[in-house]
């Protein structure tokens, strides 16, 4: 078996499985090379070609600044819709419905969901907001910011 790698496609072909369905641009490289490779990629590495189009293993970009800040907004989201999640509802925006509810626990827990996601929000938006101002870091989770966020709490 011989095991090539294209730099035009990144990937992995096997004589024996593509036989003469393989780039033109691939590289011959041994059985150990091409685990090497794998091991590597399942630890956080990106597989690209060296100048000769010869496979090696490199660090990742870092995340961009709207990659970072995506990551942030969708961490709070799931924060408060997990929150809901814990009196059932689909998630906060589902909770937030029933603040004008008739029944008069699901209109406190409704209003209770609405104040916690405004604050919830407004909290976040300023940290974002001092990270951009270069005021503190950029939290790495939700736990490094636990603390300016509010309380989830049903009321009583």
């Amino acid at each position: 078996m011989t095991m090539k790698y294209s730099a035009s496609t990144g990937g992995f072909y096997d004589t024996e499985i593509h036989g003469n369905n393989i780039p033109t641009d691939a590289v011959g490289i041994t059985i150990e090379q091409h685990a090497t490779l794998l091991a590597g990629q399942s630890e956080g590495k990106s597989i690209t070609a060296d100048q000769s189009g010869f496979p090696v293993l490199i660090d990742p970009a870092p995340p961009t600044a709207a990659q970072i800040e995506a990551a942030f907004t969708a961490a709070i989201q799931q924060r408060l819709d997990d929150f809901a999640r814990t009196r059932n509802y689909d998630s906060i925006l589902s909770a937030c419905t029933y603040a004008t509810s008739t029944v008069a626990k699901f209109k406190t827990e409704g209003q209770a969901c609405v104040n916690l996601r405004d604050a919830t929000w407004a909290a976040a938006y300023q940290i974002l907001a001092d990270v951009q101002a270069g005021d503190r870091p950029m939290p790495a989770s939700i736990a490094d910011i636990e603390a300016d966020l509010p309380a989830l709490e049903w009321p009583q």
